[in-house]
């Protein structure tokens, strides 16, 4: 460790005891024992050897300040780290679990809890849902296998058949229902990119808050501030992304500004999502033939979440 500071100047030693063989006492420090006034060629040379030894030493230390000088000024900024890690996240396999939970002035008035995982590049996924309204409970199984969606809603999701298939191209370009910029649907695979419009919105701040770990892996947290609809939704987050770049939690809250004159704070939505098991593969089949009814426009959209 090389220590700098007022009242230090170099290396300090200790007596002529405590050097290694062949190095030359400081000055003013005497030397003892056979050797003392000979070979002084010899001495000469190693004390020119030292010096040589110390100057690439400190021209190494200053290359080594620099490189890490340029690493510093070359690592992304916050905004940029995020949305990176959102799109790296999105772009493989992953496993995720997510709870959702939705109040107005601290009462509940709905909660879902979906698992699940999904790999991009084979278009095939799993989730399974529990939604809890005015209690109430439904659950669904949802499958996307390649352009096919299959849901399959219980009690009672009046399909005639255990599964509903639909093209899942029609899900696509259905859209997010009015007035919400952030959220997840059933027809679609819940995917760490859907935050990435939030972020890219207009005055939205991001910052670096500090490191952050979990089991098998340490990061950086990141937190976010952002206002939609001129200013009638404000959202606020953290983001957990690990040292390979990826999503690893993703916490967000949502209140909605009242549409009256008072502008009494409207539901707070408040989600808390973990990735994991990134490139793992995701088994997930179509269900018998047999059991499913073949819905040929826009697919059974029964939960937001």
């Amino acid at each position: 460790m090389n220590t700098t500071g007022p009242g230090t100047s170099g290396t300090v030693h200790g007596g002529p005891g405590d050097m290694p063989p062949g190095t030359v006492p400081p000055p003013g420090t005497r030397q003892h024992g056979p050797a003392a006034g000979r070979h002084p060629r010899h001495r000469r040379m190693r004390v020119l050897a030292s010096a040589a030894a110390a100057a690439t030493a400190a021209a190494a230390l200053a290359a080594g300040v620099t490189a890490a000088r340029h690493a510093a000024s070359a690592a992304p900024s916050p905004p940029a780290a995020v949305t990176s890690a959102l799109a790296r996240t999105s772009a493989d396999s992953y496993i995720f679990s997510l709870d959702t939970t939705v109040q107005v002035a601290g009462r509940t008035l709905n909660s879902d809890v979906v698992s699940g995982a999904f790999d991009p590049r084979h278009d095939r996924g799993t989730e399974l849902l529990t939604a809890r309204s005015a209690g109430q409970t439904q659950r669904a199984q949802i499958r996307f296998i390649g352009a096919d969606l299959y849901t399959s809603v219980s009690p009672g999701s009046g399909f005639g058949k255990p599964w509903d298939k639909s093209p899942a191209a029609a899900a696509a370009a259905g859209g997010m229902p009015p007035g919400d910029l952030y959220g997840f649907v059933s027809d679609r695979p819940v995917s760490p990119a859907a935050l990435t419009v939030v972020l890219r919105a207009p005055g939205t701040a991001v910052r670096d808050a500090g490191p952050v770990s979990g089991p098998g892996w340490t990061g950086t947290r990141y937190t976010f501030t952002a206002r939609l609809y001129d200013g009638r939704e404000s959202v606020s987050g953290t983001v957990y992304v690990d040292q390979q770049g990826q999503v690893r939690r993703l916490m967000t809250s949502t209140t909605q500004q009242g549409r009256r004159a008072a502008k009494k704070a409207g539901p707070t939505t408040r989600r808390d999502i973990t990735f994991g098991h990134f490139t793992a593969p995701v088994p997930a089949s179509a269900p018998p033939a047999s059991q499913v009814k073949y819905t040929s426009g826009e697919p059974y959209w029964g939960f937001y979440f």
